[in-house]
């Protein structure tokens, strides 16, 4: 089974550093990438077109069945605080595009697999690229504009309306829609044929618990000396960056210092905020770890915190209590959906900054002992989020799509 998987956003785990302005990675790029390395390692035979950053070849093989492409035309480098540089979707679309219609016979495949997210570019190509080269389409919504996304300025607002209109129209169309939380998959029923909810996954061996001696290594490289909050993601403001410097103010007194375990491109802002608040001494920023560090960045901390403004899922969550690690989080989109399952005390009311002090507080108190148990934490994720179940269903889905594409013809 061949399958062309087009996605703006894919890890690159050859890599020890990534520039911020290539948009630095997150939940999309790590699930992207994890989902095709167990496809591949179940058989799926798959060629990856995505952005890359300079220094990365232009063709690697990850996997005998995995090959990735580097998609990016020549562009100005416009700084932009959202995505990095302005136009960079773009540039991997119109590169995409002008790739297939040139060498067409060279993408033969089964199956072509869009992953979207939420943003023009990428529900173009996966509306024009099935129809061109005649194959069925599978889509896997990692950020629905329908269902959770919030525009972020005032020409992502312009753009809202165009950009739903043809979410509609890509999930109508394909074979079968990936969504990744049942709350979104209920939302887009409504206008697909065919809908699973296919959740992001984690690898409890990569995540299973590291040894004391790793992580006091890891704590030594970056200067933490107290006890650690930490926060695991993309430094941008619908992450909810904004909240840590409250946060950290408040816990400072009580001997916790605050890591931030990531990059983005409003790194700057934030350190900004952090020397205006005088708060260099109790917050430490790692920028861009590899990802088989995260594991020791998140087990390094007595808890995490996610005070997003809104998360088709929360990647970052299921990491955190694969560890062991207890997270209190804004009850936002997909982190209500995994946190009620297991600790449903540690959701916080959107936005309301003086509950999210108050309940990391409390966690700090020992008042969830018994709910942060870290056995319980971890065999939720194992019972819930197995990469076994993940690839089983895609490849059924794969089946299903290449069994009615037989059948219309």
């Amino acid at each position: 089974m061949d399958i062309l998987k087009l996605t703006p956003f894919f890890h690159h785990p050859d890599t020890d550093a990534w520039p911020a302005a290539y948009d630095s990675v997150g939940g999309m790029q790590i699930q992207t990438w994890r989902q095709a390395v167990w496809l591949s390692q179940a058989g799926i035979n798959q060629h990856v077109m995505t952005i890359g950053f300079p220094g990365l070849p232009k063709f690697r093989t990850l996997h005998p069945n995995l090959t990735i492409e580097r998609m990016l035309l020549p562009m100005p480098l416009i700084r932009s605080g959202f995505s990095g540089f302005v136009g960079l979707t773009h540039s991997w679309a119109f590169a995409t595009l002008f790739t297939l219609f040139r060498k067409k016979s060279q993408y033969a495949a089964d199956i072509v697999h869009a992953h979207l997210d939420g943003q023009i570019p990428a529900l173009l190509v996966a509306w024009i690229v099935p129809r061109f080269l005649h194959r069925p389409l599978v889509v896997t919504v990692h950020c629905s504009r329908l269902a959770v996304y919030t525009p972020h300025s005032w020409l992502d607002k312009l753009q809202h309306r165009l950009a739903k209109w043809l979410e509609s129209n890509v999930v109508s169309t394909a074979s079968s829609v990936i969504a990744l939380t049942h709350r979104t998959a209920s939302l887009l029923s409504f206008h697909a044929r065919h809908v699973a909810v296919v959740p992001d996954i984690v690898d409890p061996l990569q995540f299973a618990p590291p040894s004391r001696e790793a992580i006091a290594v890891f704590r030594g490289r970056f200067g933490l000396k107290q006890q650690a909050i930490g926060f695991v993601g993309r430094i941008a403001r619908e992450k909810g960056w904004t909240h840590l410097i409250p946060l950290a103010k408040a816990l400072r007194d009580e001997g916790y210092e605050l890591i931030i375990i990531g990059d983005g491109t409003q790194r700057n802002e934030l350190e900004h905020e952090i020397a205006k608040a005088k708060l260099q001494d109790c917050i430490t920023i790692t920028g861009f770890i590899p990802n088989h560090e995260v594991p020791l960045a998140i087990a390094a901390c007595r808890l995490i915190v996610m005070p997003s403004e809104y998360e088709e899922f929360g990647g970052a969550s299921i990491e955190a209590l694969a560890t062991g690690t207890p997270v209190v989080a804004f009850a936002v989109g997909g982190l209500q959906e995994i946190l009620s399952g297991i600790t449903p005390d540690l959701l916080v009311t959107q936005g309301d900054t003086l509950s999210l002090i108050a309940k990391v507080k409390a966690v700090l108190s020992g008042e969830y002992a018994q709910s942060i148990d870290p056995v319980k934490l971890r065999e939720f994720v194992t019972q819930c989020f197995p990469p076994s179940a993940m690839v089983t269903e895609v490849i059924n889905l794969y089946r299903r799509a290449i069994n009615n594409d037989a059948a219309n013809l």
